[in-house]
């Protein structure tokens, strides 16, 4: 890691409070400071894809501290029988990402 990318993100996460969000440059992805265990604050990542008015389509995203447990979430998620699995889930509860809340104008 760069020692630069290192102080931009001490520098973001300086004056935030626990557990809050801050935005990166890529879309749909934070960093949290997260408490530790010996009283030190902890750095996050937080993956939670924006909708089209740019909030984060979850409450609470995934949250990951190594790159290691990255690559098995894709691993998981990249199998096909996953995608077939949420599709007939949308089929069964009518749940789709086609279902539009068109805004009220006022």
């Amino acid at each position: 890691m760069s020692q630069e990318l290192e102080n931009r993100i001490k520098e973001a996460l300086e004056n935030v409070k626990v557990w809050q969000r801050v935005p990166t440059s890529v879309r749909g992805v934070f960093l949290v400071k997260a408490p530790s265990k010996d009283m030190e604050n902890s750095i996050m990542m937080e993956i939670n894809p924006l909708d089209k008015r740019g909030t984060p389509i979850k409450r609470r995203g995934i949250f990951l501290r190594q790159k290691s447990h990255l690559k098995s979430f894709l691993e998981v998620m990249n199998q096909e029988s996953v995608g077939e699995l949420l599709e007939t889930l949308e089929q069964m509860t009518g749940n789709s990402e086609d279902d539009k809340v068109n805004s009220v104008e006022i």
